[in-house]
């Protein structure tokens, strides 16, 4: 008798843990399968945060050589140019944007029937804190997300602890002469590494002259599209700016612009870049 209570036990309290499982899992929201990014930002957020066997569809931007240097992964995901034969027949379940869509395309993507995350512009490191959570939670990474999000703080803590004994003053060149100013996500990038920009309330356009006169300690310079011939390349090989400037250029990884974790690491190279510039 005794063998046969003991065996019911077990069976109930098998039971009862099989249904907590069962309970369990229908409780935990499924993750999306087809997610597909329309977006470069997005697919910089999606890369970094999805398993690639999730990921449907990101943009052809996504194969540039500036993007393929820190997401290599992207070059073995299906791309897309935001069409509308694209987007019906990946048939995705999950579609990362931004919200600045035209209505047509906001009428197409309320058709298909899939989860639609308009993925605000991060601009500086506290808003790209809130972008990530937003598609780490839609993407059901929300872990992943933390992982990215301390490594960007211990970067930031690092740049805090290396600040120059003074602000070292830039100009952000090579772009047909637009030098953007305080604000933004390169702002907030200068700001953390101790520097700050030459065109302070605002953005500005210089010519060589203004620019030489400005008397930036450092040019700078996005690598986004590096090794591309455009008709700046003889603006910025001035022959005033060479000798001036000759030893006193740097690049660093401008990601398009977009506000990722990767932001951080980006910063503390920047920064490092900076401080050997500038020293004697």
């Amino acid at each position: 008798m005794r063998w046969i209570v003991a065996a019911a036990v077990l069976v109930f309290a098998g039971t009862a843990a099989a249904a907590a499982i069962q309970k369990k899992a229908a409780a935990a929201p499924l993750k999306p399968q087809r997610i597909m990014s329309l977006r470069i930002c997005t697919d910089e957020l999606l890369l970094d945060l999805a398993p690639l066997n999730s990921v449907a569809s990101v943009t052809f931007m996504s194969q540039e050589p500036a993007a393929l240097r820190h997401w290599p992964q992207g070059a073995k995901v299906r791309v897309n140019y935001g069409t509308a034969e694209e987007i019906l027949s990946t048939k995705p379940d999950l579609i990362l944007t931004d919200p600045y869509m035209a209505p047509s395309l906001r009428q197409l993507l309320d058709k298909t029937g899939a989860k639609i995350v308009e993925v605000p512009p991060a601009e500086n490191f506290e808003q790209i804190r809130a972008v990530t959570r937003m598609v780490a939670r839609a993407l059901g990474e929300e872990a992943r997300g933390e992982q990215l999000l301390a490594r960007m703080d211990a970067d930031l803590r690092a740049v805090a602890a290396n600040l120059p004994a003074r602000a070292i003053r830039v100009a952000e060149w090579g772009n047909g002469g637009y030098v953007p100013g305080a604000g933004g996500l390169f702002g907030a990038m200068l700001r953390e590494a101790g520097a700050t920009s030459i065109a302070q309330s605002g953005m500005g356009f210089y010519d060589v002259e203004a620019l030489i006169a400005a008397r930036p300690d450092v040019l700078v310079y996005g690598d986004t599209y590096r090794g591309m011939a455009t008709m700046r390349d003889n603006q910025d090989n001035h022959p005033a700016l060479m000798k001036r400037y000759g030893g006193r250029r740097i690049r660093y990884a401008s990601l398009y612009g977009c506000g990722v974790p990767m932001t951080g690491r980006i910063t503390r190279q920047l920064q490092a870049d900076l401080i050997g510039a500038v020293r004697p």
